[in-house]
């Protein structure tokens, strides 16, 4: 999204939705359109600035703005799933201030080292890989600490086994752990040479490394940190909000990052076994990519969708309309899966892949495919919503009820003249499609066709 000053002097957010012209049309909260634009070269050209009085802006500032409206569209055009999923305005529900617990703690570099290699902090959050620093980054961070240059602050999050999750300064720490197990030599240093250029942590004569000093190796040692300690009395929206205004990663970590972080390990293994079957991977043509955990966001969505459903099949109880919260409280919610929880929802998501790939294609499930996309060589973009209605309700449909009575691909032609005729279901799978008003309409519609098609 993208924050513009329109010409009535409110600030309003914007997001981008792509239209037939392969333009970028930027949407108000009633989707009404307020400016087009165009993505050339990795840079946004205006091609009608309709109600945006872009004279009013700093216009470096606006380029800026621009820029990272750029980014965001080429993550959103390289994923191969639709990005369409505006909500109308954020659930806001505050917390009691007295229930936020941080303790102000200082640990040396020794009891660090000494917790990561009992497995007492937690490097398991895997959004890491896709941020990790180079060599010249890491040296100028230890040759700080050699320095005795005060590191900024940590931030911890204590489970109540005691465990600690990084909030943030994973990377930091991270850089320090490496260092430790001799990973990598000090180089590009700008301060210190002598003792400390091209050397390691301490001296391996097997692989020929050399150690820093015995005066910086005591110094690095002697190193303390400053740690802020999120208790684990205090609530989780407490622990999310605190990770979205502290953390000062080079780039900015995505919802499911986030949650990814702070979910317990029984969470996130299930998550990843689900996105790992061949079955999601066929049922979706591979379209979800794992760059941004996009697809464990899709398989978290499965399963809070199909207790929902399950709960109310008009999710009119069971979805609150506002879908960040609502993933946020399932992260909690599914904090702790016993084994026969997690063999059950990847059982059901498995089910439903299978069944989804055979009633509608690889190519063609999870997607708004109208008669004259069948058979073309264009893949449509994956849809969320409709991933989450299909799959939640074809879960529990016996597969080989469903291979012995009809032919493949059998409801692709029945959805795509489904989605020819119902103009407001085109409207509620392309516009706001976390929208509460949506996602029942969406649910209600693909329950209609399976009682009516799909008589088993």
């Amino acid at each position: 999204m993208i924050e513009l000053k329109l010409t009535t002097g409110e600030e309003q957010l914007l997001t981008p939705i792509k239209n037939d012209k392969g333009q970028y049309e930027l949407v108000d909260s009633t989707n009404t359109v307020q400016m087009v634009v165009i993505l050339k070269d990795a840079h946004i050209d205006i091609i009608n600035k309709g109600n945006v009085d872009v004279d009013a802006y700093d216009q470096q500032d606006l380029s800026s703005r621009f820029d990272l409206l750029a980014v965001e569209i080429l993550e959103k055009e390289q994923s191969g799933v639709e990005q369409n999923e505006y909500d109308e305005k954020v659930e806001i529900t505050p917390y009691d201030p007295e229930l936020i617990k941080v303790h102000q703690k200082q640990f040396s570099i020794k009891f660090i080292d000494e917790m990561i290699e009992n497995g007492d902090i937690d490097f398991t959050p895997d959004f890491q890989r896709h941020f990790v620093w180079n060599s010249i980054q890491k040296s100028k961070l230890i040759e700080s600490l050699l320095l005795r240059i005060p590191l900024p602050l940590f931030y911890f999050a204590e489970d109540y086994e005691g465990r600690l999750t990084i909030v943030d300064g994973l990377q930091r720490l991270t850089t320090i752990k490496e260092f430790m197990r001799n990973e990598f030599p000090l180089k590009n240093l700008e301060y210190l040479d002598e003792g400390v250029k091209g050397r390691y942590y301490k001296t391996n004569l097997e692989k020929g490394q050399q150690g820093i000093d015995p005066k910086y190796y005591r110094w690095f040692n002697m190193t303390q940190f400053a740690v802020n300690v999120i208790d684990p009395s205090s609530p989780f929206k407490v622990k999310y909000d605190i990770f979205r205004r502290i953390n000062t990663g080079g780039r900015p970590l995505k919802n499911q990052e986030i949650r990814n972080c702070l979910s317990s390990i029984s969470l996130r293994k299930l998550l990843n076994e689900m996105i790992a079957l061949n079955e999601f991977k066929r049922a979706t043509s591979s379209s979800v990519k794992p760059d941004r955990m996009e697809d464990q966001e899709v398989a978290l969505r499965f399963i809070t969708f199909y207790d929902a459903f399950k709960q109310d099949a008009s999710l009119q109880t069971s979805y609150s309309g506002y879908m960040e919260n609502t993933l946020d409280e399932a992260t909690e919610h599914y904090y702790k899966i016993s084994e026969n929880t997690h063999k059950k929802y990847l059982e059901l998501f498995r089910n439903a892949m299978k069944n989804a790939e055979y009633l509608f294609g690889s190519r063609y499930a999870f997607r708004k495919v109208r008669k004259e996309h069948i058979g073309d060589a264009r893949k449509q973009l994956f849809n969320k919503a409709l991933f989450v209605a299909w799959a939640t309700q074809l879960a529990e449909i016996p597969y080989d009820k469903i291979t012995e009575k009809y032919p493949k691909e059998y409801l692709l032609p029945i959805f795509a003249e489904k989605l020819e005729k119902d103009d407001v279901l085109m409207y509620y799978l392309s516009y706001g499609t976390n929208g509460k008003a949506n996602l029942i309409y969406v649910f209600r519609v693909v329950a209609e066709l399976i009682n009516e098609k799909l008589t088993l």
